[in-house]
């Protein structure tokens, strides 16, 4: 059984390849900073992009302020860790017939890989799984599907473990898989609502270039300000007043995309203070993490075949401390683990090297000793401590999945919200942050909001 069941199995895959990302940041640090723009978003990942183009679109001014110095956000592609194209972020344009990055990436001419029905392999106890075993595994995916479909048609709103089959065989990696592996969070803390209303992830695409370069490709030529984080936005007169480290601006309205781990830190000063809706609706939003530690061999393949999904048996009782793997994305020299939940937070904690090591160990009780001597280096992506996403993307607790629809309501049309958590049915992703920055952009102009 493939973990393509799950809703974004693909989601962090490796983006390896021989081209290099586009480079865009220059032309978008050449922006100046207005003073009273219509608008104002803040965040240049696919949301605030996304919401600048249709503003644009709509005859209104814009300006997009930045903390970090590129565009792209959480979709972010870079060359120097491995010598090639390497996502860091998301990497995967799921549900890719709909997926607005399928012709971005087309009109870009970047080089699309069908996903969507790639390889997988499931091992036991060091060994790949018999005949017999591969079933049962498919047994325990049907179980826990049948599941969470029961809680999701019945309109239930609560964790996820409480309506999992009991002492099902391999139903702890189907578990690992859809909790912290999709989700980012276990799977008491996943809920079934959030689960059920998610869209399907196939067909899917991967690109050889990277998605972050796509992303980053899409934002040529905004109207962005990098290196510009924001620590206010005063809503109490007319308008907004948003108070950057490159000045002030004073807008009819703000479209705010940042994470819901910044929401909830209090780094971005909101005056009033934002109403305790709002508050509570950032709450039921919190960031889950999904890490990435990507390993690089000396050309070996361990056995392991190219383009394939790797899992293994782990215990029923959640969470399991597992890392499951894409082995050589592209035909590339490059295996990618992911860890997620409560263990990514630990592991993410302990830092690179524990991180590397650990997978590293867990590929070796498959492949063997001799891994090791194929090894070349290591890294781990850190959205954990990064204060600019402070996790990866948001899953509503239990019994909160009414959150998305609470902060998607603008505070007096004048400050709006949009990014990955409020991205419909398609929340968590890079295409849903889109979705839900052009929607907002829409909402924002018919309610007058920026006349």
């Amino acid at each position: 059984m493939s973990p393509d069941m799950t809703r974004r199995a693909a989601l962090a895959t490796i983006a390896g390849g021989v081209v290099g990302a586009t480079a865009t940041a220059g032309a978008a640090t050449a922006q100046a900073l207005p003073t009273n723009p219509d608008v104002v978003v803040i965040g240049a990942g696919a949301a605030g992009l996304a919401a600048a183009r249709e503003l644009q679109a709509q005859g209104k001014s814009v300006i997009v302020v930045e903390a970090a110095g590129r565009t792209g956000g959480r979709a972010w592609t870079e060359s120097e860790t491995f010598g090639v194209p390497y996502d860091q972020g998301a990497a995967s344009i799921n549900a890719s017939n709909i997926n607005p990055f399928t012709r971005i990436a087309r009109e870009g001419g970047f080089d699309l890989v069908d996903y969507t029905n790639a390889g997988s392999a499931f091992y036991v106890d060091g060994k790949r799984a018999t005949a017999a075993q591969s079933a049962a595994y498919g047994r325990a995916w049907s179980a826990v599907g049948d599941a969470l479909a029961e809680a999701g048609e019945a309109g239930q709103d609560i964790a996820t473990s409480e309506v999992m089959p009991k002492g099902m065989k391999y139903s702890g990696t189907v578990k690992s898989w859809i909790g912290p592996m999709d989700w980012g969070v276990d799977m008491s803390d996943l809920s079934t609502a959030d689960y059920w209303n998610s869209g399907d992830a196939q067909p899917s695409f991967m690109v050889r270039e990277g998605l972050g370069a796509v992303v980053e490709y899409y934002g040529q030529g905004a109207p962005v300000v990098l290196n510009a984080p924001v620590s206010e936005i005063d809503w109490s007169g007319t308008g907004v007043r948003v108070t950057t480290s490159q000045g002030v601006i004073s807008a009819k309205a703000a479209i705010v995309t940042v994470s819901t781990g910044v929401l909830a830190s209090g780094a971005i000063r909101f005056t009033p203070a934002l109403p305790i809706a709002t508050q509570e609706a950032v709450d039921g939003l919190p960031m889950g993490l999904l890490m990435k530690i990507a390993l690089q061999f000396d050309g070996a393949k361990l056995g392991l075949a190219d383009n394939s999904w790797l899992d293994y048996a782990v215990p029923e009782e959640m969470p399991a401390e597992a890392a499951f793997f894409v082995t050589w994305p592209f035909g590339g020299d490059i295996s990618v683990g992911f860890a997620g939940g409560q263990f990514g937070w630990e592991l993410s904690a302990e830092g690179p090297e524990a991180a590397v090591e650990f997978a590293l160990g867990e590929l070796v009780k498959i492949a063997g000793s001799d891994t090791r001597k194929h090894f070349v280096k290591g890294t781990m992506s850190n959205w954990a401590d990064n204060p600019l996403t402070l996790g990866a993307y948001a899953a509503a607790r239990p019994g909160q999945y009414g959150a998305r629809a609470a902060l998607e309501a603008p505070l007096g049309d004048k400050v709006w919200f949009a990014g990955e958590a409020l991205g419909a049915d398609y929340t968590g992703l890079v295409s849903g942050a889109y979705f839900s920055g052009k929607s907002m952009a829409q909402r924002l102009v018919e309610a007058g909001a920026a006349e």
